[in-house]
Parts: C-alpha cells; sequence; structure tokens
C-alpha cells in the first residue's frame, strides 16, 4: 500500500576505540553515507539489532508436538494438513478431512490446551469436532475439516453494521486514492472535498479523509493518537495508522505498538504494515506474541515482518 512519502528514522553511531595497553591509537568509526528518505512502502534500510527472540522457522517449516493434553506448534506458511494428521496420531482422534486445498499455517503455541488450539489450527476451515469424556478426562474422539468457509459465513451475521473481511483495507485504500487525487489538482477530486471532513462527522469515511489530512505533530499528533485508541470505526482507526507511521516523534510509534492489541484484525494489520515501514527493529518483541492471534491474517503478516527485521 503507498501511503506518501516518510522519514526514516535511522540511528548514526561514532565512536572511538581504545587500544588496549599497547599504546595504538584511536579508531574512528566510518560515518554511514546519507539515505535518500523512502517513499512509503518501499523496503527501508537494515534496521538496528532487537531483542533477541525465539526465530522462526524457515518458511514452509513447522514443528508440532503433544503430550498430556497440551500442544505446541511453531509453524510459518506451512502445509496445514501434514500437522492436522500428526496431531491426530499424537492425540488419538480419528481425522476426516476435505481433499481442497488449504491455506498455509503460521502459528506460534506453547502448551496450549487441545481446546484452544484447534480453532486457531483449523482457522477458516468449516469443521466440526466431537468431544467425548473418557476416564474423567475430556478427549477429542474425531476431527471432520472442510474446505475454506466463504466470507459470508464468517462476518458477524447478528450484526448488520458489520463490515465484511476485507473492508477495512479497501476502505482505507478508496480514502488514500481520494486524497492522492485531491492533492495532484483532479477537479472531480477537489468538487467532492470541497467541504472538508470533520474528524467529529457521523460518516466514517468522511472521518477518515479527515483523519488522513492530520499532521503527526504537536496538537494534531495527540488527536491522532486518541483516534487510534478510542474510535469505534475500525476503517478510522486504520487511517489513524497511516498518518501516525509519518511521525518523526517516538510517541507515534508507542500509540502504534499499543494498537497490536486492537480488537479488529485489519486494523492490526494496518498497524504492522506502519511499524515496519517506520524500520524500528526494536518492536520485534511486540509483534512476536501475533504469532499466535486468533487472525490467519495477523499471524502471517506478524510472520512476514519479524522476517523482514532478520529475526
Amino acid at each position: 500500500m503507498s501511503r506518501g512519502p516518510s522519514i526514516l528514522r535511522v540511528g548514526y553511531l561514532a565512536a572511538a576505540l581504545l587500544a588496549a595497553g599497547c599504546g595504538n591509537e584511536p579508531k574512528e568509526a566510518a560515518a554511514p553515507p546519507p539515505s535518500a528518505a523512502p517513499t512509503q512502502r518501499e523496503a527501508p534500510a537494515s534496521p538496528a539489532a532487537s531483542p533477541a527472540v525465539k526465530p522462526l522457522p524457515a518458511r514452509g517449516q513447522a514443528m508440532l508436538h503433544y503430550a498430556a493434553g497440551l500442544l505446541d506448534v511453531d509453524a510459518y506458511a506451512a502445509p496445514r494438513r501434514p500437522l492436522l494428521e500428526q496431531l491426530a496420531r499424537e492425540a488419538g482422534f480419528a481425522l476426516e478431512a476435505d481433499t481442497g486445498d488449504w491455506p498455509p499455517l503460521t502459528l506460534r503455541l506453547e502448551a496450549a490446551p487441545l481446546e484452544l488450539a484447534l480453532p486457531k489450527l483449523v482457522g477458516d476451515l468449516e469443521y466440526a469436532a466431537d468431544w467425548k469424556t473418557v476416564n474423567g478426562a475430556h478427549r477429542l474422539a474425531k476431527l471432520k475439516v472442510g474446505a475454506v468457509r466463504p466470507p459470508s459465513s464468517i462476518a458477524d451475521a447478528q450484526n448488520e453494521d458489520a463490515l465484511q473481511p476485507g473492508e477495512v483495507s479497501a476502505a482505507l485504500d478508496r480514502a488514500l486514492a481520494e486524497m492522492r487525487s485531491a492533492r495532484s489538482g483532479d477537479a472531480g477530486a477537489t468538487a467532492r472535498t470541497s467541504d472538508a471532513p470533520r474528524i467529529d462527522d457521523r460518516d466514517p469515511e468522511a472521518r477518515m479523509r479527515a483523519v488522513l489530512a492530520l499532521e503527526p505533530e504537536g496538537e494534531q499528533l495527540a488527536t491522532l493518537e486518541n483516534i487510534l485508541k478510542n474510535d469505534p470505526d475500525p476503517r478510522v482507526r486504520a487511517a489513524a495508522t497511516a498518518s501516525l507511521e509519518n511521525s518523526e516523534d517516538f510517541a507515534a510509534i508507542r500509540s502504534l505498538v499499543d494498537a497490536l492489541h486492537d480488537q479488529d484484525p485489519e486494523v492490526v494489520v494496518e498497524v504492522i504494515d506502519s511499524l515496519e515501514f517506520a524500520a524500528d527493529a526494536s518492536i520485534v518483541p511486540d509483534l512476536e506474541p501475533l504469532l499466535a492471534h486468533d487472525d490467519a491474517r495477523v499471524r502471517q503478516r506478524a510472520a512476514d515482518a519479524i522476517e523482514f527485521f532478520g529475526r
């Protein structure tokens, strides 16, 4: 997603190395060459080292271990079916599986009860689990897994205003495109945006345009941080991430890190995009817990970001 120019924060470290008891003169560290600020979503320069985290498996690889009702999984874009087949063998349940193609699995779990781990393993696949009590223990007897559920069954059918999967990112794309058109002098776009939208507008997409027009500094930075934290519509919160990523203030990074806990998976994905663009590798430990997120899109995007930072 291209969102306009931003400034990459790169730290320069210049230090003299003192000779150890042999009278050598200190050596000067070479200053890195100046670099131009990248446009948004371009690959930034190599980030600084971050605190150590458990490394990801190679892409397409996975580890699964089940014992005493607890499951360990470490998978990165790995084939899902072999993992379910292995789990069936180790946990002693019957597996009936659809022959269709399944999306790959990215997931990190440690000592998770099978009842809680199973929905994350299955993801958006149709499934039915038959649980039985054997000698006082609750055990999975049979698991039937089908094809990927259609989007209409994933959406909250009880909420007429519920957003469909992908609608948050699609709305953000539209708002950004309108902003770019207006700034380039397109007459139609200028006419459409002649009445400046307000951040308190009842229309979420109007609030999105208002949020994208804010500058992430000073009082407007505080406004963006408040919107990211408190606006009830995920589309507006996603727009706030797009504006905050252009900030040079470290407070914006901390607000984005806090937003990794947003209840909407698409907002979390947008937050990860913004943090990756900021090229601050110190946030890798904040990304790692997302490898166990309930939403497969968040897990995969977090894994991709961690891989980008070279962990």
